[in-house]
């Protein structure tokens, strides 16, 4: 999997007509539900398009609130490692997606322990690099690290939800020893050319035990 070291451009702010519906709590609940749940879709170009583009802006519109209760918070965080699993084989997608699984853990972990239990549930995860990373984020005077190391401590910690290409999930590693020659050496005494021999020693001398 090729490294990512560009921060994929996010849309910000919504439009005006897109604040205006977000006012509307039915119309709300149904672009959140639908944004989200489509990043587990067999969809990959949908998938970053919606990361990019909806996923984020969205979210900030709640989020000035305050005002959602801890279920929806996991179920938001959920849906992004959902779509780790889904699409984290393609570059551009999981390069999205851990974006904004960051900036999701890094704006809500400070009002809502529940994603640190839902860190801990991350497959082959460290939960001291987790303790370690939580213990930098919420003490203000350590927030100062570059922004690149902060996400890329975040994507080694997530690195369990991140999907591999069909090839390479089954693979089982091979470990060959050394095995022993098939044939022994023959050394030539010393002062004779080893032609000087006839075929027939030659040959039982190569498959003596």
């Amino acid at each position: 999997m090729m490294s990512t070291e560009v921060t994929p451009s996010t849309s910000s702010e919504l439009t005006e007509l897109g604040k205006c519906l977000m006012k509307q709590e039915n119309v709300c609940t149904a672009l959140l539900i639908t944004a989200f749940t489509s990043l587990s879709w067999k969809d990959t170009l949908s998938c970053q398009r919606t990361t990019t583009q909806l996923c984020w802006p969205l979210l900030k519109q709640v989020l000035t609130k305050n005002m959602m209760i801890p279920e929806a918070v996991i179920w938001f965080f959920t849906s992004v490692l959902k779509g780790l699993q889904v699409h984290g084989q393609h570059d551009g997608c999981m390069a999205a997606l851990v974006h904004l699984a960051f900036q999701i853990y890094e704006a809500l972990r400070p009002r809502y322990a529940e994603l640190k239990t839902v860190m801990e549930q991350v497959p082959e995860i460290q939960n001291d690099s987790l303790e370690q990373f939580d213990s930098k984020l919420l003490n203000v005077t350590l927030q100062k690290v570059a922004d690149k190391r902060r996400k890329d401590h975040f994507k080694r910690l997530i690195a369990g939800c991140i999907g591999k290409p069909l090839g390479e999930q089954f693979r089982k590693e091979v470990h060959i020893r050394n095995l022993p020659s098939l044939f022994k050496k023959v050394k030539a005494p010393l002062g004779q050319d080893v032609f000087e021999n006839n075929e027939e020693e030659i040959l039982i001398a190569l498959f003596e035990p």
